[in-house]
Formats: C-alpha cells, structure tokens, sequence
C-alpha cells in the first residue's frame, strides 16, 4: 500500500531554464541546482526535482516527447495571484497558460499552464 507521495522527478533539456521558470512562477527556492539538476522540497516536504538525462539515463527519459498523458497538479495560496504572476512571466519563459482561473462545482479554483518543456500544470 501506498503511504505518501515523496516526490516528482521531470526530465528537460534545460535545467536552469526550468529551474529558474519553476523558482520565479511559485516563488520557491531550490534546496540544490547545478546545470544536470535542481531540487526544490515544498512546505509539505513533497519534492520537486528537474534533472537532464546523460548517459544510461537518455535510454529511459525522452525529453523531446509530446507530454499529453498527464498533469501535474499544485496547490498555491491565491490562484488568482499566482496567475497575473505566471502570466508576466509567459514571454520571458516562453510558456502558456491554457485557461484562466475558474471556480469548479467541487470547490476548487484551478487554472492550467503548459511550461516551457510543454509539461502541462494544474494549478489549484
């Protein structure tokens, strides 16, 4: 039986770029980064980790996949907040924000960004 999720790993090209898109769109730090890997651990102490395949690592993780099968979905303290921020940060980042926030009949209010690896973020 499952117990808890401890953390996401995501394959990219560019370590820095989705570090530092990742640092400036949720306001996180990284608790390590070097130009193969950065890790970030949340308040929840679930982890975040973006590494560069090399090596025996390029057989299993395909970076240049279109990433269709899965979202990734994150809690934040204001959606609304963490949309006009992502949405300065599109351009300079070169990713997109599929929807604008909205209230679902559940209770949660969510919006959807695709990051500059086409990664696809659901942000509640």
């Amino acid at each position: 039986m499952i117990k808890n999720c401890s953390h996401l790993v995501i394959a990219t090209e560019n370590v820095e770029r989705m570090t530092d898109f990742f640092t400036e769109v949720f306001e996180v730090k990284s608790c390590y980064e070097n130009e193969l890997f950065s890790e970030f651990i949340l308040n929840s102490e679930f982890r975040v980790a973006f590494f560069k395949p090399i090596e025996k690592n390029i057989k299993y993780f395909d970076t240049d996949s279109l990433k269709t099968s899965i979202s990734i979905g994150v809690t934040v303290e204001d959606v609304d907040k963490t949309f006009e921020r992502a949405k300065g940060l599109c351009e300079k980042y070169s990713f997109e924000l599929a929807t604008k926030p909205k209230d679902h009949p559940w209770g949660f209010r969510s919006f959807l960004l695709i990051d500059p690896d086409k990664n696809r973020w659901e942000i509640t």
